[in-house]
């Protein structure tokens, strides 16, 4: 069994691999339902989450990003878990810290 340090590190390059996908899909421009252009303090309500949230996901080293907060991202642009993890998966690999 690997210790504890080990798998902290490997969590953190997860948690910045997926931030860092997150950021690249959704996160350059910032759009409502409707496709118009919005603030990021708008797309951060009408996701229901914090524009400081958002500033998090931004960082380049990441942040250990709650399930809830993917959640919410993704019902707002109506994407689904299953496509989400799909395409990261495809992008990044099934063993990223490996």
């Amino acid at each position: 069994m690997q210790n504890k340090d080990v798998l902290n590190r490997k969590n953190a390059l997860v948690n910045k691999h997926l931030c860092n996908f997150i950021e690249s899909k959704f996160l350059r421009e910032y759009y409502d339902q409707e496709g118009n252009i919005v603030s990021q303090n708008k797309y951060a309500k009408l996701c229901g989450i914090t524009s400081s949230t958002i500033s998090k996901l931004k960082l380049s080293a990441g942040y250990d990003v709650p399930m809830s907060t993917i959640y919410n991202i993704l019902r707002h642009e109506r994407y689904s878990l299953e496509k989400f993890f799909k395409e990261f998966e495809n992008a990044k690999g099934i063993n990223i810290p490996d």
